[in-house]
C-alpha cells in the first residue's frame, strides 16, 4: 500500500472478510489507493490484523466489482480504467439510467422530489470529495430503485462501484482544476430533478442521459495526471 496509515480496527463481530471488504473499497473509491497499486495479502493481513483467509475473499468481491484485478504473476493490483472502460460505463450507464428515469418520472410523487432535495442539501454540505461521490451515487440509486425493474437494477448494481470509482475521480480532477465539484455536482443534479419531476417522461430519460455524457466527460489520462499531484502533495505534506 502506498500511504502508511492504519486501516479501521476490525470489530470481530462482524465478518471479517467483509470489514476487509468495506475498507479496502474506500481506499480504492477515495483515491488514497491508486490505480496500479499493489495489493499483497500478507501485508493487508497484517494492517488488517486478520489471516489471509479473509482478505482474500474481499480481493475476491473487489475483483468481481470491477475495482482490481488478478494477475498471471499471482499479483493482485487496483485496476487501471482506460478510454474503453470510461467509454462502455458511461454507454451502459446512459441505457440503463434513461429508461429508468423515463420509468420513474411516471409515477413520480411529492415525497420523492422531497427526498431528493435532502439529498442535494447533503451533497452541498459533503465534507469530503468521497462523500460527495456516495451521496452523487445514492441520487442514481435512488432513481433506479424508483424504476420499480428488479433486472434494469441488477445490471446496474453490477457497475455501480466501477461507476463510483470513476466519479470520485473526476471529482478529485475537478478539485485540482479548481473547478469547484461541490457547485457543479449541486447544480447538475438540481437540473436533472427538475426533469424526473416534471410529468414528462422522454424529457426525463434524454436530461439523465445528458447529464451522464456530461458528467464523465473527463478522460482518465486527465485524472491519472491529477491523482498523482494529489498523490505527491499528500506525501509531501506527511513529511
Amino acid at each position: 500500500m502506498p500511504h502508511s496509515a492504519k486501516p479501521p480496527a476490525l470489530n470481530p463481530r462482524r465478518n471479517l472478510a467483509g470489514e476487509v471488504l468495506l475498507a479496502l473499497r474506500a481506499e480504492i473509491i477515495s483515491g488514497h489507493l491508486q490505480p496500479g497499486d499493489a495489493l499483497a495479502e500478507p501485508v493487508l493481513a497484517k494492517q488488517f490484523g486478520s489471516s489471509r483467509a479473509p482478505v482474500r475473499e474481499a480481493l475476491i468481491e473487489l475483483e468481481r466489482e470491477g475495482l482490481v484485478q488478478f494477475e498471471l504473476t499471482g499479483r493482485t493490483k487496483v485496476r487501471t480504467l482506460t478510454e474503453q472502460d470510461f467509454d462502455e460505463i458511461r454507454d451502459a450507464r446512459v441505457a440503463l439510467e434513461s429508461m429508468a428515469a423515463r420509468r420513474a418520472s411516471a409515477t413520480w410523487a411529492p415525497e420523492d422530489s422531497t427526498c431528493l432535495e435532502q439529498n442535494i442539501a447533503r451533497q452541498a454540505k459533503a465534507s469530503t470529495l468521497a462523500e460527495l461521490s456516495r451521496l452523487d451515487v445514492e441520487f442514481h440509486e435512488y432513481v433506479m430503485r424508483l424504476a420499480a425493474n428488479t433486472r434494469l437494477l441488477t445490471l446496474w448494481q453490477s457497475i455501480r462501484w466501477q461507476f463510483e470509482m470513476c466519479l470520485a475521480s473526476t471529482h478529485r480532477l475537478q478539485q485540482t482544476l479548481a473547478c469547484r465539484p461541490h457547485q457543479i455536482t449541486v447544480s447538475s443534479h438540481r437540473h436533472l430533478l427538475t426533469a424526473l419531476a416534471s410529468g414528462k417522461p422522454e424529457v426525463a430519460a434524454q436530461k439523465m442521459a445528458l447529464h451522464i455524457e456530461s458528467s464523465m466527460e473527463w478522460s482518465p489520462s486527465e485524472i491519472s495526471t491529477a491523482d498523482h499531484l494529489t498523490g505527491l502533495a499528500t506525501e509531501t505534506h506527511r513529511r
